[in-house]
């Protein structure tokens, strides 16, 4: 009777052993359905903000180059006081010929200007209508005008003591300064007979550009040839 009860025992252990076996099995299997979840909603999102920003950026783009704004350009309105073809007086270049008139432009601003042509420098200039008084340009000297001025070349020069840098730079003035009474002292005063002291080099320059300038002026005025009013003039300075 022992050795029956014993057989019983190793039959149940057996059993017991497969049924952990199927527990293992269904603990493996739930792990992995949690993980792919989780990706696919994360994607849908990124997607969505993407095209959002592209519509915006081409909305504004399509703004900026409909309302573009025309630039104005400002006129420069001046009295126009020569007319093309006229004589007129430079200051610093002394007689000269408005060849045309013409409009320019520049930084949106448009004005008109005086295209001027100089005998005695050969060069030509531009000067915009509204600079023209301030520059100092004018009209020829009239003919009674021009005639008076004799009257100052006949008198004896009037030479200042002081040294010649500074005598210098007063008939510099006057030469340029536009008025022709002044342009006419400078004549008589740096005028130097063939029997008197020689002069130096920048007295005679002096001279030569300002009796060049009054001599052209005179001949305008008077309606002579250049080389008949230069005669003129040295005949009344040589007399004195």
């Amino acid at each position: 009777m022992p050795a029956k009860k014993k057989a019983i025992t190793k039959k149940t252990t057996k059993k017991k052993a497969v049924k952990t076996k199927a527990v293992k099995k269904a603990a493996v299997k739930k792990t992995p359905v949690k993980k792919k979840a989780v990706p696919k909603k994360v994607a849908k999102v990124v997607k969505k903000t993407v095209k959002k920003v592209v519509k915006k950026t081409v909305k504004k783009i399509v703004k900026k180059i409909v309302t573009p704004k025309a630039p104005k350009i400002k006129k420069i309105v001046a009295p126009q006081e020569f007319k093309a073809g006229e004589n007129i007086v430079y200051p610093t270049h002394g007689v000269g010929r408005i060849l045309t008139i013409e409009k320019f432009q520049y930084d949106l601003v448009e004005e008109q200007l005086y295209v001027i042509q100089f005998f005695q420098d050969k060069l030509t200039i531009r000067v915009p209508f509204a600079k023209a008084k301030l520059i100092g340009l004018r009209n020829i000297t009239s003919k009674p005008s021009m005639t008076r001025t004799l009257s100052i070349l006949k008198q004896k020069p009037k030479i200042k003591k002081a040294m010649w840098s500074r005598r210098a730079q007063e008939y510099d003035q006057k030469i340029n300064s536009g008025d022709i009474k002044q342009l006419s002292e400078v004549v008589r005063d740096l005028f130097r007979k063939d029997d008197q002291t020689e002069q130096s080099y920048s007295e005679r320059q002096m001279f030569q550009v300002a009796f060049e300038r009054y001599t052209r002026e005179f001949a305008i005025s008077s309606d002579l040839k250049f080389e008949e009013a230069s005669s003129k003039i040295l005949e009344i300075l040589n007399k004195r």
